[in-house]
């Protein structure tokens, strides 16, 4: 982890606390400090309006576009300002981001019903940030968190690929866009990690640098779990958690 600067005393954001980690780019002495990683989020955005238009029928996939709208903010506001203050409602994003999946594979696992899948989302969001809060006086890195949650959508879908699909071989869902954005989110884990590590770093390039693209490909890749699960009828009855074992149906997409 490279040392974190300070800002210049007559810069914005200035008196403002610093985050814990320092990205590549340079942050200028601006409104907007890092050009690059602010403008990025941008994407976030453009594909919360997407999903928002394409969920019209199918209201509790809405989630993830409330979730990049607010990961596409916050992060923007984390870069431009350069302060920890910012940073804390960025990972709030990212627990938003993490948090759809959990939710809706809790979902197809017949572990929540129709009726508490907002519930579940919103205290699931609410634990994550108050673990933020706890994990730093353990002496952690509060990145685990959503490595946590990363690896518990994984193991979901793994239990329900052996536990569930293999005896119901007709309920199989269409695996490609699940298969494709978690290659996609590997490849942004590396580009982000190269701009940590300083192998991909240009400090002065204010338009494109390794955590930039890992924006970029990250809201690919929350669109593309939000096709995947586009295949599964949520708004069915059934999966109420309490010995109802009807999961929800597939469409035919």
């Amino acid at each position: 982890m490279h040392l974190v600067e300070p800002l210049d005393p007559n810069c914005p954001w200035a008196s403002w606390a610093r985050p814990n980690v320092q990205w590549c780019e340079n942050n200028l002495c601006a409104f907007i400090t890092t050009p690059a990683n602010t403008y990025s989020n941008v994407l976030y955005c453009l594909f919360s309006y997407r999903m928002w238009m394409e969920s019209k029928k199918h209201p509790s996939l809405r989630m993830f576009a409330v979730a990049s709208m607010i990961v596409g903010l916050t992060s923007a506001a984390y870069h431009a300002s350069y302060s920890y203050f910012f940073q804390f409602f960025d990972f709030v994003g990212m627990f938003c981001f993490c948090m759809c999946c959990v939710t809706l594979n809790a979902r197809r696992m017949n572990q929540i019903g129709k009726n508490m899948v907002a519930r579940f989302y919103i205290v699931g969001v609410i634990v994550c940030t108050g673990t933020f809060v706890l994990v730093p006086f353990l002496g952690l890195p509060v990145q685990l968190i959503v490595v946590l949650l990363i690896v518990t959508t994984l193991a979901q879908e793994w239990w329900l690929q052996h536990h569930v699909y293999q005896q119901h071989p007709t309920m199989q869902p269409k695996m490609m866009h699940f298969y494709r954005a978690f290659v996609l989110l590997l490849i942004a884990f590396g580009c982000s990690m190269a701009d940590l590590t300083r192998v991909w770093c240009n400090p002065h390039n204010h338009s494109m640098n390794g955590h930039s693209m890992w924006h970029i490909l990250t809201s690919i890749v929350l669109y593309l779990l939000f096709k995947f699960h586009m295949q599964f009828s949520y708004e069915e009855n059934g999966g109420s958690g309490g010995g109802d074992h009807l999961l929800p149906i597939r469409f035919n997409v």
